[in-house]
């Protein structure tokens, strides 16, 4: 009788501790695993994208995963436990090079979504206030982006008149400064507002944008009647021309058939770009392995002048327009292992039949000025304001001619 009881009394307690087992899993599944997923969905819908996005969907997934494995049983409870600590090393990994890293602008949503033709864009007029992070702390900028009607940065100028139309990428649209301290305002001002002045440049964008954007008409509306076009680039674009930069798989994709540049899609369509928005986006990715791959080819050289060449055709037939590049010199190590120089890429700009401006500003030149963003690299108000004189200047000598 005593044994009986006592086999009893196991078999109770085997009873109870499988049915708390039980009542866990239901409340991992009815419980933990809703909350993870609200969780995401208030993450991707509210929090501002930051450097350390892809972390946190990263701990968002291990977290899901781990709910899982906890409500599954044999081999599917191995399989989401396989998952749930390689999503685990992934978010350290990835967490642990985003706080390593550069500090990143934060925009906020709708600032920069998916578009048909350019690849993204401001979703709606309205005001985005972006700020980033100082390397020691407070923020190196924290600044209202106004966006007009038409989707662009806003500049105050002339309503009728020839129109001069800016375009370009983040240098152009003005990152970090407030709409008083853009190239496109400043030219503005300059000219004593009295020409319609549009500036297209959007951050990230690159000479592909333009081109696409003159081959579709897309802003045929706005550019009636303009005359002149601004290109403000530097070697960097050949990055993006070429679709190798990890941001641009959306953006317009070109390849050189002979020497002309053929529209070809997306940088990255399907897989591929899902694949290149997780992987090559990252900041593991930035980290450990774009310093390896980082640097121009001759081809991508190619396509990037050629890109260039063939909008300023575009404006030339189209508009009756001219196209004036502004270019900067490389500033970092893009051309260092190429052979190739800013100097030839110059001459090879100019043999095409483009006008170009020399847009290096020498810090000597202006004495106890930034001419950068302090812990950014963007240009400063001084220096589109340098800038916007020696294309104001360059305008005005080639008109008298």
């Amino acid at each position: 009788m005593d044994v009986l009881r006592f086999e009893n009394k196991d078999a109770a307690e085997v009873a109870r501790v499988a049915g708390h087992a039980i009542s866990v899993r239901r409340g991992i599944v009815y419980v933990a695993i809703p909350l993870t997923l609200v969780l995401t969905a208030v993450v991707v819908t509210v929090v501002a994208y930051s450097k350390y996005t892809r972390g946190i969907y990263l701990s968002l997934g291990f977290l899901l995963a781990a709910d899982l494995a906890i409500a599954l049983r044999g081999g599917w409870r191995n399989a989401t436990t396989m998952l749930a600590s390689l999503l685990l090393g992934l978010a350290a990994i990835e967490l642990a090079c985003a706080a390593l890293a550069s500090p990143q602008p934060v925009y906020p949503r709708g600032f920069s979504v998916s578009r048909p033709i350019l690849g993204w864009g401001p979703s709606a007029p309205g005001v985005y206030r972006s700020w980033e992070a100082g390397p020691k702390g407070g923020r190196t900028y924290d600044v209202n982006y106004s966006i007009d009607d038409h989707l662009l940065r806003r500049t105050l100028s002339g309503p009728n008149g020839p129109a001069i139309a800016f375009f370009g990428c983040s240098f152009m649209f003005g990152q970090g400064l407030p709409d008083s301290e853009t190239l496109p305002q400043i030219y503005a001002d300059l000219a004593g507002r009295k020409t319609k002045v549009l500036n297209f440049g959007f951050p990230g964008y690159g000479p592909q944008q333009m081109l696409r954007a003159l081959e579709t008409g897309l802003f045929d509306p706005l550019l009636a009647g303009a005359k002149t076009f601004v290109f403000e680039t530097a070697a960097r674009h050949a990055d993006r021309a070429a679709c190798h930069a990890s941001y641009v798989t959306r953006a317009p994709r070109y390849e050189l058939h002979g020497d002309e540049p053929v529209y070809a899609g997306r940088c990255a369509e399907g897989l591929r770009r899902v694949f290149r928005d997780v992987v090559v986006g990252s900041a593991t990715y930035h980290r450990l392995v774009e310093p390896l791959v980082d640097t121009a080819t001759p081809a991508d050289i190619d396509l990037y002048i050629a890109e260039l060449r063939r909008s300023a055709e575009l404006a030339k037939e189209k508009y009756g327009a001219r196209l004036v590049v502004l270019y900067l010199p490389d500033d970092g190590d893009y051309l260092k292992n190429s052979g190739i120089t800013d100097t030839m890429i110059k001459e090879r700009l100019r043999r095409s039949g483009l006008e170009l401006i020399d847009a290096s500003l020498a810090p000597q030149d202006f004495p106890g000025i930034a001419l950068k963003i302090p812990g950014d690299g963007h240009p400063t108000g001084a220096a589109n304001r340098a800038r916007a004189a020696l294309l104001k200047a360059y305008l005005e000598t080639s008109a008298a001619k």
